[in-house]
């Protein structure tokens, strides 16, 4: 890798990474999100830092191309965070069940009086 690619690297993933704390300090985001984010955002610095590493693991997994691995790692990324998502959709969705529950069953209590 060279040296100009190493620098632009390092200098995006600390960007992304300040970008996404600002975010969390300006309530933007919140912190169990941003906490995916900011691994990745770490992930990258590493990687570009030291991108010997890259290598290591492909030879421990044995693929034909790094950047396979990134992929891999990035598809590993978006699954894991989609599935957080769907799942507070899936509690939002509960509580918003009941709550129109709840408020259908006050209305009638209402009007019988």
């Amino acid at each position: 890798m060279s040296l100009e690619l190493r620098i632009g690297l390092v200098v995006i993933s600390t960007l992304f990474f300040i970008y996404i704390v600002k975010s969390v300090r300006k309530n933007k985001l919140r912190n169990d999100y941003a906490m995916g984010w900011i691994i990745l955002a770490l992930g990258l610095l590493v990687l570009s830092i030291f991108p010997k590493l890259a290598y290591f693991f492909g030879g421990i997994f044995n693929v034909m191309s790094i950047s396979n691995i990134v992929f891999a790692g990035t598809i590993f990324m978006s699954i894991s965070l989609s599935y957080i998502l769907f799942t507070k959709v899936s509690k939002l969705e509960e509580k918003q069940k009941n709550l129109i529950q709840e408020i259908a069953i006050l209305k009638n209590k209402n009007k019988m009086k």
